[in-house]
């Protein structure tokens, strides 16, 4: 005698309902679900958190470094503060003689060059200073009107003698180095520290 019924299993995939095969979820299944909706629930505000405190601490960091920076600066030593300060100051004039210098002059010369060029005449003009240190101001007027003769002298060789790139150099740095050297050895001490030309002129004819 054939039974007829409806056999479902609770831990199992299929029921068996009247001799026919069925797919249903299982409780199992159900539960597997719901635990992976919920950790995506839960996942979301823990990124946010995290986010949040890495903002935070980039923060913090960043106001430590000011506050250090602050601090640093108050500290700093007088002396570099000042230093800085001075090198955006400008600087002094080359021209201009340092306090414990002084320009002596040596004199007012005209001369004209011939070798600057072919069939080419230079007339030059100008007035010279000699600096020199403040403490041998006096002995260099000294030694300069014991040797006044032989300086213009020398002078004159130097101009008359100068290339016409010397003689149209905006520095005359050849010019005023064979200058100083001339004079010191003259008067054989090492009194000129730099020369001054503040009025060169130069014609050619």
């Amino acid at each position: 005698m054939a039974v007829r019924g409806t056999f479902q299993f609770q831990s199992a995939d299929t029921v068996m309902e009247d001799g026919g095969m069925a797919t249903v979820t299982t409780d199992d299944d159900s539960k597997q679900d719901e635990g992976e909706a919920l950790d995506e629930n839960e996942m979301a505000p823990a990124a946010a958190a995290e986010r949040s405190r890495k903002i935070k601490a980039a923060g913090l960091v960043v106001g430590l470094t000011v506050v250090m920076m602050g601090i640093g600066y108050l500290f700093m030593p007088e002396g570099t503060a000042e230093e800085e300060a001075a090198e955006g100051e400008p600087a002094v004039a080359a021209n201009e003689p340092a306090d414990d210098t002084r320009e002596v002059e040596i004199g007012k010369f005209n001369c004209t060059n011939t070798r600057a060029g072919i069939d080419v005449n230079v007339h030059v003009n100008f007035s010279l200073f000699a600096e020199v240190q403040k403490s041998n101001e006096q002995a260099f007027r000294d030694a300069k009107d014991m040797h006044e003769a032989r300086i213009r002298d020398i002078v004159n060789r130097v101009a008359r003698s100068a290339s016409r790139d010397d003689l149209n150099d905006p520095a005359l740095d050849t010019i005023k180095r064979e200058f100083r050297e001339g004079i010191n050895r003259i008067i054989r001490k090492h009194y000129i520290i730099q020369i001054h030309i503040p009025d060169w002129q130069t014609m050619e004819r």
